[in-house]
């Protein structure tokens, strides 16, 4: 007889997950358990927001740091993360045995498909990594370790392979440095679109939303091995304004919120209740009906509540970050304050926090935030909109990382100036469990020596601060080659993320500088003890040959682990170097799970995208029905094949081969 044991880990009711079951069943087969699913949403927040391995609740009381490790230990993105690593490792202990629900049936010796409609984690009592029990404190051990030397068992392919690419109308493009969003990722198999939940994705258009436009549009059947056709529109909406920065899933998936620019130039918070309609497209979107704060939690979707910001500024790079325990949106503008909305997924009255909300950060315009329960602070970023000037010899100095406490509003630090040219565009990559906090700057002001960029250039570089940093601090910086056009922000990697050190994490951080006259080229970044090395190690060029005065920057890089292999993903504007690139914008991968880069490194597979792509969203963790994917737009208008004709394609490409 089939015996398992659940436990349930109940939480406060944040962006409406109110409890996650975590469950381990004996196996019911000769061949051994099957590894289950993880149901959750991927989009931005989850690749700036991590957790190094915060160590065990023994360690955390001997070091007397038990109630800042119960902050991070006892979050939901932790929680989100530990458990997508975790079946990573565990799937690889099975390889071949994942399952695409519900088309694919499975093989005799295989355990049925189970219910992913709800927001679950199931282990099997057999694979569970080493020093996960099945006790409640199980979710705080050390995270499940790999043997490195295991990265030659599979067969890699040479390429990445495009699955599908529909258009989305001349102009559409989730735009540079933004994200599309995914749910869920489900670590055992995948969802068709013929399941009670099915997987979708969800790309914002940049384009103003109207009869004959959708601003924001969905595909689910996303997979090769689901049925034609692949994809197919899911959802489709005119939101009567334009959606210029990524978009946030609540974690049951069923709520989707953004910031939205109404025709007068002013923001506003949109939180949007979806629901499938085969009838609509990108050509013919539906209209969700208009709710009030009152009314909007208990409307039958498609319905929307629409929050003016307060002070009625704009945004236009400030994508909403969503604290999942509180239930709480923070976003910022371009006046340089500082929203917080309370209520939104779940709350009885969703509603922008009253004073000191919103808070006067700075004068100039703000990017994304990124608010650490760890800390209480939210940490943000501000930039140059006006690229007449710089933030040098602006009206409005610019090129800060801020601290506000979320608490009260109050700005609890001010850095040094990192940034002298455009200023601090993408958002800061925050390790809650590490309490660091680090910020991508392309022009640091340092000319000259001791610089090792030239004399009349600064270098790019990456500035690493505590997340408890005083005002004036200049925090560490690594300078990754010369700097002048913005730097984006990069990833740490698999053996950062589960060192055994505790809270004090060794591993790499990586990153493509040189975002001045030079070649875009792949850095990696040691830490050690949570210390970054002040030296990186160049890895390959990625873009070349535009050094007289041409225009040229790379992607976000975004982070996999598959139980084999770790892989980065990263796309370049123009000028792309590997082979299969053609000199213009490119995507492409590598494999790093060796620890090593060097100026040889290849990518393990590269293509063209018409100038460039926006931020890379992460699929599932699947051998079977083509469920592991990258998700991505480019940034101009393309041959969009699977659907025909040209314009800004929502794109699907395989992952390489784990």
């Amino acid at each position: 007889m089939k015996r398992s044991m659940t436990f349930l880990f109940v939480r406060y009711a944040g962006c409406a997950l109110v409890a996650m079951a975590f469950s381990f069943a004996a196996p019911v087969s000769a061949q051994g358990p099957f590894f289950g699913t993880m149901q959750g949403p991927d989009d931005w927040t989850h690749h700036h927001l991590v957790f190094s391995n915060p160590g065990t609740a023994a360690d955390a009381l001997r070091n007397g740091t038990y109630d800042q490790w119960l902050k991070v230990a006892g979050s939901d993105r932790y929680i989100l993360q530990h458990a997508k690593r975790a079946a990573a490792a565990n799937a690889a202990l099975k390889p071949g045995k994942l399952v695409l629900r519900p088309e694919a049936e499975p093989d005799a010796d295989d355990e049925a498909p189970q219910d992913v409609t709800a927001p679950v984690v199931r282990l099997q009592r057999d694979h569970l990594p080493r020093g996960l029990s099945l006790a409640p404190k199980s979710l705080f051990q050390q995270f499940p370790r790999h043997d490195r030397n295991d990265r030659g068992r599979r067969q890699r392919r040479n390429s990445l392979h495009t699955d599908w690419s529909e258009d989305m109308d001349s102009g559409a493009t989730v735009g540079l440095g933004m994200a599309p969003a995914k749910f869920s990722f489900a670590i055992g198999g995948a969802n068709c679109g013929n399941a009670t939940q099915p997987d979708f994705v969800v790309y914002n258009t940049r384009l103003a939303g109207s009869g004959t436009q959708a601003s924001i549009i969905t595909y689910d059947n996303l997979y090769t091995g689901c049925t034609v056709p692949v994809p197919s529109t899911y959802w489709a909406y005119n939101t009567s304004g334009t959606i210029v920065t990524s978009v946030v899933l609540s974690l049951d998936g069923t709520q989707v919120a953004f910031a939205q620019t109404a025709s007068g130039g002013s923001a506003s918070l949109v939180i949007l209740k979806w629901k499938a309609s085969a009838s609509e497209s990108a050509g013919s979107p539906g209209t969700p009906t208009a709710e009030s704060a009152s009314s909007y939690r208990s409307c039958m979707a498609p319905c929307s509540l629409t929050l003016n910001f307060s002070g009625g500024a704009n945004d236009t790079a400030s994508s909403v970050f969503c604290d999942y325990g509180s239930d709480t949106i923070y976003v910022g503008d371009d006046s340089g304050k500082l929203h917080k909305f309370t209520g939104v997924f779940t709350g009885l009255m969703p509603a922008e926090a009253a004073s000191p909300w919103p808070v006067s950060v700075s004068g100039a315009a703000l990017g994304a935030p990124i608010f650490d329960q760890g800390s209480g602070n939210v940490f943000v970023a501000d930039y140059l909109q006006n690229l007449t000037s710089n933030c040098a010899t602006a009206g409005t100095p610019c090129g800060y990382l801020y601290s506000v406490k979320a608490s009260s509003g109050a700005v609890a630090a001010k850095s040094a100036r990192l940034d002298f040219i455009f200023g601090i565009v993408d958002a800061p990559l925050v390790d809650s469990s590490a309490g660091m906090v680090y910020a991508f700057v392309g022009a640091d002001g340092a000319f000259g020596s001791p610089s090792n960029c030239g004399t009349d250039v600064p270098c790019s570089g990456v500035f690493q601060f505590p997340v408890n940093f005083s005002s004036g601090s200049s925090g560490v910086e690594t300078q990754v080659g010369p700097g002048y056009q913005f730097l984006m922000s990069g990833a740490f990697d698999d053996e950062y993320l589960t060192s055994s050190n505790g809270a004090s994490p060794t591993g790499h951080l990586y990153v493509v500088g040189n975002t001045g006259p030079e070649d875009n080229t792949l850095y990696q970044i040691s830490i050690t003890s949570n210390a970054m090395s002040a030296t990186p190690v160049a890895g390959p060029v990625v873009s070349a040959n535009y050094d007289n005065g041409m225009f040229s920057a790379t992607l976000p890089i975004t982070e996999i682990y598959t139980g084999t292999h770790d892989y980065i993903f990263l796309g370049v504007l123009s000028f792309g170097e590997p082979a299969g690139c053609s000199g213009g914008g490119c995507v492409m991968g590598f494999d790093v799970t060796s620890g090593t880069i060097s100026s040889s490194t290849t990518p393990t597979g590269a293509t063209p995208e018409a100038g460039g792509t926006s931020a890379i969203i992460i699929d599932n963790i699947s051998s079977f029905g083509g469920a592991s994917n990258i998700y991505y737009t480019p940034l101009s208008d393309q041959l969009c094949p699977t659907s025909g004709g040209t314009g800004g394609c929502a794109i699907q490409i395989s992952q390489a081969a784990p």
